[in-house]
């Protein structure tokens, strides 16, 4: 990792260039390839200012943050990094981005989490006694899909749904 620093109105410190570096080399093992970091520290009437801008092989990740404490610019313009770094590799994940093989450090960090759950919602229906004519009839003119009536010829629990193409469908359960 190539990393510049540049001091703005401000007196160029080791100790600065030093935290810098050590900040940035933490993100090393989530770039590949080549990366040119250009960091510029300065000072604006009483304001700190961190300006930092990461290239990677093409991607470019920027940062500015603003502080009255030079190291407290520096935290919060690594923790903006940080974050675009992580969205970065959430969408990655996400659009299933397998062409490169990820770091062995980055897989150990991160642990395959468990699928998510389906949002199940819950909605209560009246249940009104028909006959299979009326129940097609009121699916064909309402806006539902489906339908949950009391069969009148039988008394049994009736599901009629539409489906996709259009055909209906009638599902008697057997609760015996």
């Amino acid at each position: 990792m190539q990393i510049s620093v540049t001091f703005r109105q401000l007196e160029p410190s080791d100790a600065l260039k030093q935290y810098v570096n050590d900040r940035l080399n933490k993100f090393k093992r989530y770039l590949d390839g080549p990366v040119d970091a250009h960091v510029v520290l300065g000072l604006e009437k009483f304001r700190h200012i961190a300006d930092v801008v990461i290239d990677n092989n093409g991607r470019v990740i920027k940062g500015r943050e603003e502080n009255t404490d030079m190291y407290a610019a520096i935290d919060l313009v690594m923790d903006k990094i940080d974050m675009q770094l992580k969205k970065f590799r959430e969408r990655q994940r996400d659009r299933g981005d397998r062409s490169k093989p990820a770091p062995a450090a980055a897989a150990a960090e991160f642990p395959e989490a468990e699928p998510p759950r389906p949002t199940v919602r819950r909605k209560q229906v009246e249940v009104p006694a028909l006959g299979l004519n009326d129940a097609v009839e009121l699916l064909k003119r309402g806006a539902d899909d489906l339908l949950v009536f009391t069969n009148v010829a039988g008394g049994a629990l009736n599901i009629l749904y539409r489906r996709h193409d259009g055909a209906l469908i009638l599902v008697e359960p057997d609760l015996g």
